[in-house]
C-alpha cells in the first residue's frame, strides 16, 4: 500500500498526532480493521444498553462489520482506504470510480468518485449520551479530503458523491461543503450528497492549509 503522510488531532489536549492515509486496502486489511474494532463496538454497546440509552440514538454504524465490505473492495472500480495512527486503524474508506455521474449543473451527466463507505473508528465516536469523547477528530474529514484528492486524480475535477446515514447528515454539508440533493427511495431513503468541482476546489485548499 502507498501512504501519505497527515496528521489527525486529539481530542483531550488538540495536539496533532502523526497519522499516515494508506492506499490500496486488500481484503486482509478489512478484516484485520473489524478485528481491531469488535471488541469497542461490543464495549459501546453495552455501556449504551446500560445507561438505557434509545437506540434511535446508538450509532447508526455501530451494526456495520468491515468483513462483510470485502466483496465491494474486490470490485475491479473499488479502492480502499486508512487511515493509520499509533499503530491502529482510526478510519477506513472505499470508493468507486466507475458507474456514478453529477446530478448537478454545469458537469452534469459527467462522471463523479462515489463513496461507498467511510467510518471512523468507535473509539473516536463522540457519544454524550454515555459520557464519551472520542479520542481523535479530523479523521473522517480527512478521508473525505483523500476522496476528493482521487476525483481530481481520475480526471472528474472533484466531483463526491455519497448517502449519507442520518447522523452524518450535518458533517457533509457543514464540514464537507456538500450539496444535499434529496432522499433516495433505491437507498434506504437516504439523503443523497454531491460535491461539485468548484465546492471541491475550496474544499481541497481548505486541507492544504491545515
Amino acid at each position: 500500500m502507498s501512504g501519505i503522510e497527515t496528521f489527525v488531532q486529539r481530542r483531550s489536549d488538540k495536539e496533532l498526532v502523526s497519522a499516515t492515509i494508506l492506499e490500496g486496502m486488500a481484503a486482509t486489511d478489512l478484516l484485520v480493521v473489524e478485528n481491531e474494532w469488535r471488541a469497542e463496538r461490543s464495549s459501546v454497546m453495552q455501556e449504551l444498553l446500560s445507561a438505557g440509552v434509545a437506540r434511535p440514538n446508538w450509532p447508526e454504524s455501530l451494526h456495520w462489520d468491515w468483513s462483510r465490505k470485502v466483496p465491494e473492495l474486490q470490485l475491479l472500480a473499488s479502492t480502499g482506504f486508512g487511515i493509520v495512527c499509533e499503530k491502529r486503524w482510526q478510519g477506513v474508506m472505499i470508493t468507486k470510480s466507475a458507474g456514478y455521474f453529477t446530478r448537478l449543473e454545469p458537469d452534469k451527466g459527467k462522471p463523479l468518485l462515489y463513496v461507498d463507505y467511510l467510518e471512523v473508528a468507535p473509539w473516536n465516536w463522540v457519544i454524550p449520551q454515555i459520557n464519551r469523547d472520542g479520542l481523535y477528530k479530523t479523521v473522517g474529514s480527512t478521508l473525505f479530503w483523500r476522496a476528493v484528492q482521487q476525483s481530481e486524480e481520475e480526471g472528474f475535477h472533484g466531483r463526491v458523491g455519497l448517502h449519507a446515514l442520518p447522523q452524518a447528515e450535518p458533517f457533509y454539508e457543514k464540514v464537507c461543503r456538500m450539496r444535499p440533493l434529496g432522499r433516495d427511495a433505491s437507498k434506504q431513503n437516504l439523503l443523497y450528497f454531491e460535491l461539485t468541482r468548484q465546492q471541491a476546489a475550496g474544499f481541497l485548499k481548505m486541507g492544504e492549509s491545515k
